[in-house]
């Protein structure tokens, strides 16, 4: 047992040094060959604040509107630099991707001490190659803030106004490239169908993650949808199909 228990620590130990040194390979090449903004609301702060809206959401004492613009606030305000410094220390685990989807890189943020913290969102790092794709798609349950921090991204977003036989009826409310510290929030009421695709060879979202926000439901829900193939009404609006993961991604391309 104690040679299974020594070898176990071994492989967690090289995969959390792969995992770091990847990251500091990204952040390094980053800081290299682009202007990371540097602003004065500080990474510690940013972090805090997250976890005190995060907290604040599921409870009810803040609305879906206020938390989806304070994160795009902060986002504006925030030193990316620094957070990203924040980033490289954090323990970070590699998720294998599923089909096109860009890599994740889930991370835990280290306090003073070096220990990890327990925040009330969780924290991401995803990595777009040249072919990568987060395809068009709805949320249940949750909310979401995509901050680009590398490279160019994409960002198309609609409103969820209704729901149809096999389809959501969706209003398109914003397509843009993002640079570097440009963010994208999701909540139930604003925003809640978000599609991206990268703009540069290689691109990184910050991502903020706080499920669960209805209890007895699950923790999420993501509807993949096809707004391309719709039907555009009257009002503006699309009737847009729901979609399989797998129909999704031989619809959706990192070119549509």
């Amino acid at each position: 047992m104690p040679d299974e228990m020594q070898q176990g620590r071994r492989n967690f130990l090289r995969t959390a040094s792969f995992a770091s040194f990847a990251l500091y390979a990204l952040l390094r090449e980053a800081h290299a060959t682009e202007a990371i903004p540097r602003r004065g609301l500080s990474a510690r702060y940013w972090i805090d604040r997250q976890d005190e809206l995060a907290h604040a959401l599921r409870a009810g004492t803040v609305a879906h509107m206020a938390w989806h613009d304070e994160v795009n606030r902060l986002a504006r305000e925030v030193d990316v630099a620094e957070l990203m410094a924040e980033a490289m220390r954090a323990h970070a685990t590699r998720n294998v991707p599923f089909m096109r989807d860009p890599v994740k890189r889930s991370l835990r943020f280290l306090d003073a001490q070096g220990e990890p913290r327990h925040l009330a969102y969780a924290a991401a790092l995803f990595e777009f190659g040249p072919s990568s794709v987060i395809t068009p798609h709805a949320h249940r349950h949750m909310a979401s803030a995509h901050m680009v921090v590398e490279g160019k991204v994409r960002i198309r977003t609609f409103d969820r106004i209704g729901e149809e036989e096999g389809a959501l009826r969706i209003r398109p409310t914003g397509d843009h490239v993002g640079g570097i510290g440009d963010a994208a929030a999701m909540t139930t009421e604003k925003d809640n169908i978000h599609w991206f695709t990268p703009a540069s060879s290689r691109a990184t979202t910050f991502d903020v993650i706080v499920d669960g926000l209805d209890p007895g439901q699950d923790a999420y829900l993501i509807e993949p949808i096809d707004p391309l193939g719709g039907k555009l009404q009257p009002d503006g609006s699309i009737v847009a199909p729901r979609l399989s993961f797998e129909e999704s991604m031989r619809r959706y391309t990192a070119q549509r």
